[in-house]
């Protein structure tokens, strides 16, 4: 393979790369900043999941025995805590924040499903092999939440928000190095995304 040839090809992986580690900024720029839209938001990121993923699905083999499967059941005390937190971090806000984005009555309660079940799914086969492609993947996980919360929580919650999400972030590659698989990390990212939607809805 010739020089040209290597640096076209190495030119082509750094774009893709950030395509893929701006595909939920570009879905949430679009129709959740500008079009208040969040089902059109989280099926168009999606759908940039599913595109990029066309050629490297996730090792979905049963995991072998590692101290890190604890974070599992620990995720489930994300809903708790949001219970307790939500209120004062919102002031009060997060149903009126919904509803600005379309999430009320039957579309909040479908939400529920959907972002508890499939989102994690996906987001785990979009953003695992991008952890072990560049340690910025877990700034970037962390940093498209911003961008949909900027509106609801002042800068010390969304500072706090985004360490979470980057230690999450961090954790969740260690199950899956340690396990040899993507169940573990998919399992904990359901355990707390679905508790948190459905704290959400159960504040509106």
């Amino acid at each position: 393979m010739s020089r040209v040839t290597v640096e076209a090809q190495t030119a082509r992986d750094r774009i893709e790369l950030a395509l893929r580690l701006a595909a939920p900024y570009i879905a949430v720029a679009i129709f959740w900043v500008v079009f208040h839209n969040a089902w059109l938001a989280i099926l168009a990121y999606h759908a940039q999941i599913l595109w990029w993923a066309r050629s490297r699905l996730p090792k979905l083999a049963p995991p072998r025995p590692t101290p890190w499967a604890l974070f599992v059941p620990a995720s489930v005390l994300a809903a708790p805590l949001l219970y307790v937190l939500l209120p004062y971090a919102t002031n009060g806000d997060l149903a009126p924040w919904l509803a600005r984005n379309g999430l009320t009555g039957a579309s909040l309660g479908a939400m529920v499903f959907y972002y508890g079940i499939v989102h994690p799914v996906l987001e785990q086969t979009h953003w695992a092999p991008l952890r072990d492609t560049t340690p910025l993947a877990h700034a970037a996980f962390a940093g498209y939440h911003m961008l949909v919360l900027y509106t609801l929580l002042p800068v010390p919650w969304l500072a706090a928000c985004f360490v979470v999400l980057v230690t999450a972030s961090w954790m969740w590659q260690r199950m899956q190095r340690a396990s040899n698989s993507l169940l573990l990390p998919i399992a904990s990212h359901i355990a707390a995304d679905l508790g948190m939607v459905v704290v959400a809805w159960l504040l509106t």
